[in-house]
């Protein structure tokens, strides 16, 4: 059975899944599910710095951006 949603965001850029039935998932929620929600998080979608398409489950705890935009900046 097709998964009907829609990945939509607020107005300071944060994601969310949006489902069929009107209930509203923040993308990195929806990037944990496991079980029969899996599929929640095996959406693809653009990290916001580099623009590469990842599955909801590798754009790590906010759903925003991967793990090696996530990371650049960070000191050793």
């Amino acid at each position: 059975m097709k998964q009907s949603y829609k990945i939509v965001q607020n107005s300071d850029g944060e994601r969310y899944v949006k489902l069929a039935n009107g209930d509203i998932i923040p993308a990195g929620i929806a990037g944990l599910c496991a079980g029969r929600d899996k599929w929640l998080a095996e959406i693809e979608c653009k990290c916001r710095d580099c623009g590469v398409l990842f599955p909801l489950k590798y754009l790590g705890e906010t759903g925003q951006w991967c793990e090696t935009c996530a990371t650049v900046g960070i000191a050793d």
